[in-house]
């Protein structure tokens, strides 16, 4: 069997779709499909059911699919390894960032660790946080920076975290909004607007304000959901909608004064950490065991 038989197999596993894991891996469909058969004929097991429009992984498949991910990720590692102590590279660090951190905290990380090691080549790729463990388990990720808390991220035993900074939810606004003069503002006053919510606030923190975001209730306002912030930055500015955000998110809109807090008496308190998360199971590459210091140094 092949490592490339490997990689074709993943790719369909993730896509269900021979065309689709075909364009992915830019090759035709009739060597993704040569290549899946010879797979299966090595292994002496049938890896997927096919119909007319998807796959799907059989018992096998998906045993092969646990093999799959550790087999590729020792091969990221090694290939890396080799290149760090050739001398042929200093190091390439593969970074997930959640949507939300990566508006300015993961790009600040990322200024600052690349005039600290800049022989190191560093590929970003952004999701939202329900992706990013998923991808890490895969290999596909040396490390991610993220919301840490909120997410539970710190509560699981397979993860490693070291944090980079703490902060808490606010609700925010233009300084012209017109809550922002109200002397005495309580969450129930906040259902007369529209209101901008992260698409990864749990259930439990929605819960903290009531029927706030409940779109069943009388009079409702309008609830938009959102990954990044940059999608909501303008409306924002130009609308009497009212966010709900870290703060640490929203630093330079708030020193800029492009938006302002606005004094909830009755805001319940939501804590917030961000920082840098990776599998404990996994060693770490020469470039990401770098980043990992880099964040425990630098972290506020």
């Amino acid at each position: 069997m092949e490592l490339r038989h490997i990689k074709h197999f993943v790719a369909l596993a993730e896509c269900k779709s021979f065309s689709v894991a075909a364009d992915k891996l830019a090759i035709t469909q009739p060597s993704l499909t040569r290549s899946i058969q010879k797979m299966e004929q090595n292994l002496g097991v049938q890896l997927f059911t096919r119909d007319s429009r998807h796959v799907k992984l059989t018992f096998h498949g998906d045993l092969v699919l646990k093999h799959s991910d550790k087999i590729l990720s020792g091969v990221y590692l090694l290939e890396s390894d080799i290149r760090v102590n050739s001398g042929k590279s200093s190091g390439k660090l593969v970074i997930g960032g959640g949507t939300l951190a990566s508006s300015n905290i993961l790009s600040e990380i990322l200024s600052e660790f690349s005039r600290h090691s800049p022989s190191i080549s560093v590929e970003l790729r952004t999701r939202d946080v329900s992706e990013l463990s998923e991808l890490l388990s895969r290999g596909e990720l040396d490390l991610f920076v993220s919301e840490t808390k909120v997410t539970g991220f710190d509560k699981r035993d397979d993860l490693e975290v070291i944090n980079y900074c703490h902060s808490h939810g606010v609700f925010c606004c233009r300084p012209e909004h017109p809550l922002v003069r109200e002397a005495n503002l309580y969450t129930p006053r906040l259902k007369d607007f529209p209101i901008a919510l992260p698409r990864a606030t749990t259930h439990e923190i929605e819960n903290q304000f009531g029927d706030l975001f409940d779109s069943s209730r009388q009079a409702f306002s309008g609830l938009l959901r959102f990954e990044m912030f940059q999608s909501i930055r303008l409306l924002l500015y130009n609308s009497d909608m009212i966010g709900l955000l870290p703060q640490v998110t929203i630093e330079d809109e708030l020193a800029a004064g492009r938006l302002v807090l606005l004094n909830v008496k009755d805001m319940p308190h939501i804590s917030v950490d961000y920082g840098a998360v990776y599998l404990k199971s996994r060693a770490l590459t020469p470039a990401a065991k770098e980043f990992i210091s880099f964040i425990g140094t630098a972290a506020s």
